[in-house]
Formats: structure tokens, C-alpha cells, sequence
């Protein structure tokens, strides 16, 4: 019984729908893929680089990478181009200061250009909307923004500033990646999970800007915060969830 309740557990909320790696793969170019993952995570990139590998043996592939900081561009360009050896990239980026987590995790994805792949940085620093910018705002996004935020006391007056910096910060990270894409093969879009949760975030702006279809994915499932109506997300068996 207490084995069964844990599959219960480690499989959670039926409203989703559970997805693996044939699932993805299956997905017929032209098409954008959205990537969420859990910032800095081994299991969730390997996942993501997985994925990248995979597609790009039989079609074009751009990956556009919210760990990496726009203004870096020009250092995987250079790196594209045979130019570095991966062991700079870490200190030409600044890596430490500009993301954060740790590099390990990620170097897969931004060295994927040795998969063939071109690489899009379209990281950039968090902050309130631009007041010279203005951003469309998906139904219900602060629904999914509480959830997120759930533990932390907000007061209703920043509710505001909250939605519109993180539709922004959705936004122009869309915007970024669609740019650096010619519409050929997959655009596959590695974000925080909490831009893909609910269909409220980057996928919902992506899909305003393209004709193509839009697939959003998480690549791990989470206990908190849940998981919502329509979510595609990553699960494996039970067993790998354990080691």
C-alpha cells in the first residue's frame, strides 16, 4: 500500500498530461519547442541537451537560451565559428555574475553548436517593463504569478509591477529567440519552468509572433507549484525518480 500511495505521489495530478523524450522528438518541423526547466538542474538539462542532440542529427536546429545574456551573443558566435575552446566561455560571459547557477549543468546546451546547432542568447536582466515599451498581457496570468509566489506576501498595490515585468521579461525573451530564428527546422526555447507552467508565459507570446505551432514542455515534475490544466510535463518512471 505505502508503494503504491508513492507511485500515487511521484506521478501527481492527473490534470497534466505526462510526456517523455518520443513524445518531443515526434514533434513535426517547422516548430518551435519551449523548454521549462528547474534553474541549474542536471537531470532537466541533460534532458534539454538530450533533446537538442537528437533533433539536430536530422534537422536544423536554434536554440535560444535564457541562461545566456544577450550581450554574449557575439562570444558564441565566436565559439560557433571555432574561435574558443569551451573551457573560456565560463569567463568570457561572465557566467557567474550574468546567470548565476552553476556551469556545469548548462554547457551542453551552449556549446550545442558541436551539434550543429546555432545558439541565441536571449537572457537579459530582471527588472521592471521598460516604461517606453508595452507588452500584451495573457487572461488570468496573475492566477499563475500567486501560485508561484505562494509563501511570499505581496502587497496588492505591487500586483501590477509584478505582472507587467514578468509578461515583459516573457516577452522580450520571445522576441529574442523568434529574431534569431529563420523559421527552418526547430526553434527550441530553454526557459525557467515557471515561464512555461499554465500556457501563460513565454509560449503564449511566442505564439503571437509565429504561424508555426508552438509546443511547451516541462521537463520535471514539481510538487509546488502545481501543476495546471493542460500542462505537458516530463515524468518518468518511478524507479528514476528514486536515483
Amino acid at each position: 500500500m505505502i508503494w503504491l500511495t508513492s507511485i500515487a505521489i511521484a506521478f501527481g495530478d492527473p490534470q497534466c498530461e505526462r510526456i517523455g523524450l518520443r513524445d518531443i522528438l515526434g514533434v513535426e518541423a517547422p516548430a518551435v519547442l519551449i523548454l521549462g526547466e528547474r534553474h541549474g538542474t542536471q537531470p532537466d538539462l541533460n534532458r534539454a541537451s538530450n533533446i537538442v542532440y537528437r533533433m539536430a542529427k536530422h534537422h536544423q536546429v536554434t536554440v535560444a537560451l535564457e541562461s545566456v545574456h544577450s550581450e554574449y551573443q557575439g562570444v558564441l558566435d565566436d565559439y560557433a565559428e571555432g574561435n574558443m575552446d569551451p573551457s573560456d566561455l565560463p569567463h568570457l560571459m561572465d557566467w557567474e555574475k550574468s546567470w548565476g547557477f552553476p556551469w556545469a549543468p548548462y554547457e551542453q546546451l551552449v556549446t550545442s553548436a558541436v551539434f550543429g546547432a546555432k545558439t541565441v542568447a536571449i537572457g537579459f536582466e530582471l527588472g521592471p517593463r521598460p516604461a517606453d515599451q508595452s507588452v500584451p498581457l495573457p487572461s488570468n496570468y496573475i492566477d499563475i504569478l500567486r501560485d508561484a509566489m505562494a509563501g511570499h506576501d505581496m502587497p496588492l498595490e505591487m500586483e501590477s509591477d509584478l505582472v507587467q515585468a514578468m509578461a515583459w521579461r516573457d516577452y522580450h525573451m520571445a522576441e529574442l529567440a523568434v529574431q534569431g530564428w529563420d523559421g527552418q527546422g526547430y526553434l527550441v526555447i530553454v526557459v525557467g519552468r515557471g515561464h512555461v507552467e499554465g500556457s501563460k508565459g513565454i509560449a503564449w507570446q511566442v505564439q503571437r509572433m509565429v504561424q508555426t505551432p508552438v509546443h511547451a514542455f516541462v521537463l520535471a515534475w514539481a510538487e509546488n507549484p502545481p501543476c495546471y490544466v493542460g500542462d505537458k510535463v516530463w515524468r518518468p518512471s518511478f524507479l528514476s525518480e528514486l536515483f
